[in-house]
C-alpha cells in the first residue's frame, strides 16, 4: 500500500510560500467498474462539505448523445465533437444525489441504459473524446475542493492532487455488488460485463486504468462504504481530515 507522503508535502509547499495561492484541494478516486468509487466518493464529498464529480458520467453523457444521433461507434471524429462541443455541470439534487448536465439539460437518468453500459467503454477509448473530457474536468477541479472519481485521474486529470486512492475489488465482488438479490443468469452476464470493460480499459493506449504511482490502494472486498470512507479519511492531509463532518448514525 502506497503513502501519502509526496502528497503531503505537496500541500506543506504551497503553505511555504506566502506570495503563491494555494491551489484547491483535489482528491483523486480511481478504480475498475463497481469497485465502489462512485458511492465513496459521493460520501466523502459529503463528511469534508465539497462538490463531488463522477467523471464516469461525462463519457457515458457522450455515448448517449451520440447513441441518441445514431452516430457509428467507428466514427471517432463524431464522437469527439461531442464531447469538445457539450458544455457539462455538475449540480446537487435537493435529495442529495449528484446530477450531470449536458448544455445546461439534466441526462443523468439515461445514463445506464443497457445501450450505453454496452458502447461507453470503447467510446470512452477515443482519444479525441478524452482530450476534450479531461479539459472540462480540469476545469471543474480549479473551482474548489473537489473530490473526483473515475479511471484516470490520478494519473492523467489531476496528476497533482494532493490525495490520491485506487479502489479495487475482485470481478466476483462488483459483479455481486451489480446483482444483489437478482438471479444467476443476470449475475453471470454482469460478471461478463464487467471483465470485458476490465479487459478495455485496462489495456487502451490512451490513459489506461491502472493506479497511479503515489496513490494508496484500498482492497473493497468485505468492507462497507462507510469503512472505506473512514480509511479514506484517515489518510487524508490533515486540515481535510478535520473539515470532516461526523458520520451520521445509519451511514450517509
Amino acid at each position: 500500500m502506497s503513502s501519502l507522503r509526496g502528497a503531503s508535502t505537496r500541500l506543506d509547499r504551497l503553505r511555504m510560500n506566502p506570495n503563491q495561492r494555494p491551489a484547491p484541494m483535489q482528491i483523486a478516486l480511481d478504480g475498475p467498474s463497481a469497485s465502489g468509487k462512485s458511492t465513496v466518493g459521493a460520501m466523502l464529498a459529503e463528511r469534508l462539505g465539497c462538490d463531488f464529480l463522477d467523471t464516469g458520467m461525462m463519457y457515458r453523457a457522450v455515448t448517449y448523445i451520440g447513441t441518441q444521433n445514431r452516430i457509428c461507434l467507428e466514427d471517432s471524429e463524431a464522437f469527439g465533437n461531442i464531447a469538445a462541443n457539450t458544455s457539462f455541470a455538475i449540480n446537487r439534487h435537493e435529495n442529495g444525489d449528484w446530477r450531470l448536465c449536458a448544455d445546461g439539460q439534466d441526462v443523468t437518468d439515461h445514463l445506464y441504459s443497457e445501450e450505453v453500459n454496452f458502447n461507453v467503454s470503447p467510446v470512452s477509448a477515443l482519444p479525441a473524446v478524452r482530450r476534450s473530457l479531461v479539459r472540462q474536468q480540469r476545469d471543474i477541479a480549479s473551482a474548489g475542493l473537489v473530490v473526483m472519481a473515475g479511471r484516470d485521474i490520478g494519473t492523467v486529470v489531476l496528476p497533482d492532487a494532493h490525495a490520491k486512492f485506487f479502489l479495487t475489488a475482485s470481478a466476483e465482488t462488483r459483479a455481486e455488488r451489480r446483482t444483489k438479490d437478482t438471479d444467476g443468469q443476470i449475475y453471470q452476464e454482469v460478471l461478463q460485463s464487467i471483465e470485458r470493460r476490465d479487459k478495455i480499459d485496462s489495456s487502451r493506449a490512451d490513459s489506461p486504468l491502472r493506479a497511479a504511482e503515489d496513490a494508496v490502494t484500498i482492497v473493497t472486498d468485505g468492507l462497507t462504504a462507510e469503512e472505506v470512507v473512514e480509511e479514506i479519511l484517515t489518510q487524508l492531509p490533515v486540515d481535510a481530515s478535520r473539515a470532516a463532518a461526523p458520520l451520521a448514525t445509519g451511514g450517509a
